[in-house]
């Protein structure tokens, strides 16, 4: 099975939200990301998601708000989070890897054969074929979701100072002092105390998350038609211009900027991608 961990992170990425613009501008057939490229994407990311300094009243609601996260959220709950989430939301995902699917992903790149021929096996012939191939396919599968779920905790635990800091900021901004003190005093309650620490755990739960799913065919419904609905926009807009298009006074003002002679500025400026600016 080649690069079983780059299926695992497609199939978990479909909960997240990641649109780096240096990595999907890549060619379909160019390499791994490189250190750099990884790098200038997390840039942008980052910059992408900038908050705005909390004022003098924000600052000074800021105790109270870390007190109510505190109890929301005590030390290594992120981790703890994570693991669960492994255990109960990602385990489906990570079984595909080591059952009847990762059995059929194995097969289909290890056989050059009509794929027909696999999917007209039993269950049972297929668990023969694997392990003809590979006798530890199963042990690997099993291998793969223990160090996936190792890292999960790993990064969880560098998250969690970040994430505490950040839900505090957010309290401080969002709730009044007075607000803070009613939360603070529900939270100080038998009940209370048990909804505080259950809170973050509620979106991850596997009632939750099942729900969330029954969605998903509809939402990849509603992307099917993304292409085309994004260039239906595109071609109401000015298209893209060559070197050809431009006039003279244009590129004499564009070489003066990128301090080159206009018979370099013939050289450097590309024609416009086949998609007209489209991403797809």
């Amino acid at each position: 099975m080649k690069r079983p961990f780059k299926h695992i992170a497609l199939s978990l990425s479909a909960a997240s939200l990641a649109f780096a613009a240096p990595l999907a501008a890549q060619d379909a057939t160019s390499s791994e990301p490189t250190t750099e490229e990884l790098e200038q994407a997390m840039g942008a990311l980052t910059g992408m998601f900038q908050a705005e300094p909390l004022t003098a009243e924000q600052e000074a609601r800021l105790p109270a708000a870390e007190a109510i996260v505190d109890t929301m959220m005590p030390e290594g709950f992120y981790a703890e989070l994570m693991s669960d989430m492994m255990g109960d939301t990602f385990a489906p995902i990570m079984a595909m890897f080591s059952g009847e699917t990762g059995a059929q992903m194995m097969l289909s790149t290890r056989l050059a054969t009509d794929p027909a021929k696999v999917e007209a096996l039993s269950a049972e012939e297929r668990s023969e074929l694997v392990a003809l191939l590979d006798p530890g396919f199963e042990q690997r599968g099993e291998a793969m979701g223990g160090v996936f779920g190792e890292m999960m905790t790993e990064v969880a635990t560098l998250i969690e100072p970040g994430f505490r800091q950040g839900m505090a900021r957010a309290y401080a901004v969002r709730f009044t002092a007075d607000q803070l003190a009613d939360i603070s005093a529900f939270y100080a309650t038998p009940t209370g105390e048990v909804y505080a620490q259950q809170t973050m755990a509620l979106f991850t739960d596997p009632q939750v998350m099942s729900a969330s799913m029954e969605a998903m065919p509809a939402m990849m419904g509603q992307f099917a038609d993304i292409e085309a609905r994004v260039s239906e926009k595109m071609a109401e807009l000015p298209a893209e211009r060559s070197y050809e298009d431009l006039s003279a006074d244009e590129r004499a003002r564009m070489a003066q900027l990128l301090g080159l002679s206009e018979d370099e500025l013939a050289d450097t400026v590309q024609p416009p991608s086949p998609g007209g600016g489209s991403p797809f």
